[in-house]
């Protein structure tokens, strides 16, 4: 019974490639002649009866070809429909080469392993010259050295450079002066005392709170400068009076040193007032009553008169020696 099927499959094979045709196998190249690590395509083909399946030779990666011919991969199978029911399926290989020579590629063998066609389908083989690039010097020609080419005087470019260098140092002339300024600003900001100014710190201090007290900036909503305005002068005042370092202090710093000081201890409660209530206007955004306004550069000036230092003057002409002048201990009023 085995038998019988095995001879049913010969006769349909045989009739099948009757009509189909014969198997083919071929192996072209585009070009017989590489230069070294120049790329070529090898291109496998066969022709075949479309219900035969045909092996194709098993090329992996880097497989050499005749010695010095290198695949460096499969472009894939491409299968197309030929006339008397026949197919053909083509394989393009892409190859190199990094060593010149002659080099023989051994036939590609195709197998198929069907009842009646069980066999192997060699192609031809192919040789290929791998070559390099030969450089023929005999043609150069060797040209003699000319003089060195000194550049002309561009005076256009000059004047640009001499215009950049020009308003750079413009900017840092400007630089330095602004700098200059500022820091004398600053320190004039800080020392507000002028040096040619012949008055004393107090009587510095009490013309500039009486200018504050005038101005009452307070009433047009302006509480945080009125205050700062104030703060200021007695900074000026300590740091004059007292030679502390006021500017430099926060407001408990500055009660805490002139607690040191006899003249300062005894208004220490003013002094607690106006920078605690300043500090509260500005950091704080409290809006103090009019009294609370009223009373701040009172205290202000009561704590300049109460700590004025007493001045070791030489009486002048026609002036009492003997202490009846009726100027002298007349207190300071403040007028509303």
């Amino acid at each position: 019974m085995k038998r019988l099927k095995y001879l049913i499959g010969i006769l349909l094979a045989a009739t099948t490639s009757a009509s189909a045709g014969p198997i083919t196998a071929r192996a072209t190249m585009d070009s017989t002649t590489i230069l070294i690590g120049e790329q070529r395509i090898i291109h496998l083909e066969v022709e075949q009866p479309k219900i035969i399946a045909v092996q194709f030779p098993d090329i992996k990666k880097d497989n050499l070809l005749g010695g010095g011919i290198e695949v460096l991969r499969s472009m894939g199978k491409d299968t197309t429909v030929i006339k008397n029911g026949s197919i053909r399926v083509r394989e393009d290989l892409i190859v190199t080469a990094f060593d010149t020579g002659r080099y023989e590629i051994p036939p590609f063998k195709f197998e198929t392993h069907e009842p009646g066609y069980s066999s192997v389908y060699p192609t031809e083989k192919i040789i290929v010259n791998v070559v390099t690039i030969e450089e023929d010097f005999s043609k150069a020609s060797i040209k003699g050295s000319h003089d060195l080419i000194r550049p002309g005087f561009n005076f256009k470019r000059i004047f640009q450079y001499f215009t950049l260098l020009l308003i750079l140092a413009g900017l840092v002339f400007i630089g330095i002066v602004s700098i200059m300024f500022f820091s004398k600003k600053k320190e004039q900001d800080i020392l507000s005392f002028d040096t040619k100014d012949k008055r004393t710190p107090e009587e510095v201090a009490l013309s500039s709170l009486m200018s504050i007290k005038e101005e009452k900036i307070w009433e047009q909503g302006q509480q945080k400068t009125y205050y700062t305005q104030i703060t200021d002068t007695l900074r000026n005042y300590f740091m004059e009076r007292f030679h502390i370092g006021a500017w430099e202090m926060t407001s408990r710093q500055i009660i805490e040193e002139l607690k040191e000081d006899e003249d300062a201890k005894r208004v220490e409660d003013k002094i607690a007032q106006v920078f605690q209530i300043s500090d509260m206007v500005k950091f704080a955004k409290y809006k103090p009553s009019e009294e609370e306004n009223e009373l701040s550069i009172v205290n202000a000036m009561f704590i300049v008169q109460q700590t004025t230092q007493v001045q070791n003057q030489e009486p002048e002409s026609g002036t009492p020696q003997d202490g009846s002048n009726e100027e002298e201990g007349k207190p300071f009023t403040l007028s509303k």
